[in-house]
């Protein structure tokens, strides 16, 4: 443990470092899969998604970014390999094969909700540690992620 000076117990820092890790794994990896869907979507509204892709990509690494430090604040070190992220993710992997551009904005718009979901059963168990700082944090993460949720799913059929 590296040295913190965070007025929370070791055990509370701990858990807490312990449950903003996990949310940076999976935050590594969305960023990727919507790198990948924003490499990789063709079709209609091409341009549009393209960008909001990318826009939310930005998002969730800045996101990822603050949990890191978070982890880091609280006297851990943040782990971020390619390596362990892949190992411990929440989040199922992103399709190998996706045929159209709704199916993209589906994946995506599942993916990006179950981080949120993640993050929002996350806030619950620090809010128990009494991490308000670490709480806030992912409620202010969460809000933003949820708006981009709804621009993404927006773009699906009715």
């Amino acid at each position: 443990m590296l040295h913190s000076y965070e007025n929370l117990s070791d055990q509370v820092r701990a858990e807490a470092a312990r449950l903003m890790q996990d949310l940076l794994y999976s935050g590594i990896d969305l960023y990727l899969q919507i790198k990948e869907t924003h490499w990789t979507v063709r079709g209609r509204d091409f341009i549009a998604l393209h960008r909001l892709f990318d826009e939310v990509a930005d998002n969730v690494r800045e996101i990822s970014d603050d949990f890191a430090e978070r982890v880091a604040q609280l006297g851990h070190k943040p782990n971020g390999t390619v390596q362990i992220v892949a190992a411990n993710t929440s989040l199922p992997p992103y399709p190998d094969k996706v045929p159209s551009v709704d199916i993209h904005v589906e994946v995506v718009s599942q993916h990006l909700g179950a981080f949120i979901s993640h993050g929002s059963n996350t806030v619950s168990k620090l809010d128990e540690l009494e991490d308000v700082i670490s709480s806030d944090l992912v409620v202010s993460s969460m809000r933003g992620l949820s708006k981009q949720l709804w621009m993404i799913a927006s773009h699906l059929p009715t």
